[in-house]
């Protein structure tokens, strides 16, 4: 059935990067030491060198990162809320300040003949 792929956490393939980068050992020697292929740490060094040896987020990262998006999801709902109520006040205070006005004979007549045309 062929080989079973094995599977390396970033942190080793970045400790084995560095003891290769930094010169304490050889590609063809963190193979033999590790058992790996040398064109393994070849991938690995070009991967660290494009930045994609960088760890993936934990499961409570990922939790979390989700949590912070429906938090700001609904902070924008409530603030498009709080704005709308706003408006509504204005709106309330407006037309309750027209309906409660003295009514005058110059008020009066100006109901009487309706919107100027």
């Amino acid at each position: 059935m062929g080989k079973q792929r094995r599977k390396f956490e970033a942190g080793f393939k970045q400790q084995i990067v560095q003891e290769v980068d930094s010169g304490l050992l050889s590609v063809s020697a963190a193979s033999r030491k590790h058992q790996i292929s040398g064109s393994v740490i070849d991938r690995w060094r070009r991967q660290a060198g494009q930045g994609g040896l960088d760890p993936a987020p934990s499961p409570r990262e990922r939790l979390l990162e989700r949590e912070n998006r429906e938090l700001k999801e609904r902070l924008a709902e409530l603030y498009l809320e709080v704005d709308h109520l706003k408006k509504l006040g204005d709106w309330l205070r407006r037309h309750k300040s027209v309906s409660t006005s003295v009514i005058t004979a110059e008020s009066l007549a100006r109901l009487s003949k309706g919107p100027k045309s």
